[in-house]
């Protein structure tokens, strides 16, 4: 597969970046990060403006089935890369970070879709081109369907330098937990792994040399099975539970039985119980990939947010850009990691530490 750069990306595309934020025609505010920990997990709160203008599709908008949207037809002034004949690379619009990237696909595929080799190839490429020749670290996400907090149905990775909070983030770190658990000489490489103070469901492998894209390919396909057992497994366990006449509380271990969910059958006689709209999943697909060159990370999502307030990948990673101060406060309001279990899977193996899966 033939992915050609130019041969001074991403130094041009910094350039670039710079003179369309000068014109006007692209949003970067960069700003400081409040952290905070909240039940042993590290949040940072960015507010920006950026966020505040960048729009985000409903979920039924028409753009999501591939009928018009940004990226059919890109501005050539914010393209900055063709790849191959497959992808193009743009700067983002509404941009966190300096420069921020969007790699899509030429032709139009749903968000929904899993990553191939090509899209491993061209995300590697423009990575690989980031170490060596900005010498700086980089990092991808892609937010996979609408519960993943995709604001866009065409699909695109983003790429951009690995930002740097006031907190290691959760993924390394339970690589260091697996390592520091196993033996002086004995690594964690193969295993996936999982931080023990984080509540909902996510599965780190770390990334070893060489590094090609059918390598990235079957890592992603690997995790993504795990993603997969875990959504069935959630609906599976809730359907149980309420075959059986009882809700788990995961909150706060408590059990009872449901009440208003209760059916009857058309004959008159009592029917099965039935999860709540709001227990059971929006989405059984959904997921977050994030990935730098020493680990990547997948997270199932059910829901993409509440009352406007949700995250994409970056955000399940506890690094939050947001709108206003109103959804900072409403962050509090919704409990902060219950509101990252409710739009993930909670997990019930807590408190085993991180270990090989």
């Amino acid at each position: 597969m033939d992915i050609q750069l130019p041969p001074d990306f991403p130094q041009s595309a910094v350039d670039q970046f710079d003179l369309l934020r000068e014109q006007g025609l692209l949003h970067y505010f960069p700003t400081d990060g409040e952290v905070v920990t909240y039940n042993d997990f590290n949040f940072e709160f960015k507010i920006s403006p950026s966020i505040a203008r960048k729009p985000v599709l409903a979920a039924n908008a028409p753009e999501r089935r591939g009928k018009g949207g940004p990226f059919v037809d890109p501005d050539p002034a914010f393209v900055v890369a063709r790849p191959g004949p497959e992808h193009v690379v743009e700067l983002s619009m509404h941009a966190m970070l300096r420069p921020h990237y969007v790699l899509h696909t030429r032709l139009f595929a749903p968000q929904t879709d899993d990553l191939d080799q090509g899209d491993w190839a061209a995300t590697w490429a423009v990575m690989l081109a980031i170490r060596q020749r900005a010498h700086e670290p980089p990092m991808m996400i892609y937010n996979c369907g609408y519960e993943g907090g995709a604001s866009q149905g065409h699909k695109h990775v983003q790429v951009f330098t690995e930002p740097r909070p006031g907190f290691a983030l959760f993924p390394a770190e339970a690589l260091a937990l697996a390592d520091k658990a196993k033996s002086a000489t004995e690594k964690t490489t193969g295993g996936i792994v999982q931080h023990p103070n984080v509540p909902f469901e996510h599965f780190v492998q770390r990334l070893t040399e060489p590094i090609t894209p059918a390598y990235l390919l079957a890592v992603y396909q690997r995790l993504l099975d795990c993603v997969r057992r875990a959504h069935r497994e959630h609906v599976e366990k809730k359907q149980l539970d309420f075959a059986n006449g009882v809700v788990s509380s995961v909150a706060n271990g408590m059990a009872h039985r449901p009440s208003s969910n209760h059916r009857k059958a058309p004959s008159g006689t009592d029917g099965h119980y039935t999860p709540a709209d709001d227990d059971m999943p929006a989405s059984t697909v959904a997921n977050n990939v994030i990935m730098t060159p020493d680990w990547m990370c997948l997270i199932p999502r059910r829901r993409g947010g509440k009352d406007g307030t949700g995250a994409g990948s970056l955000g399940m990673l506890g690094l939050l850009w947001l709108k206003n101060r109103q959804e900072r406060a409403h962050w509090e309001e919704l409990g902060m990691t219950k509101h990252l279990v409710w739009m993930g899977l909670p997990r019930h193996d807590q408190g085993q530490g991180a270990a090989a899966l």
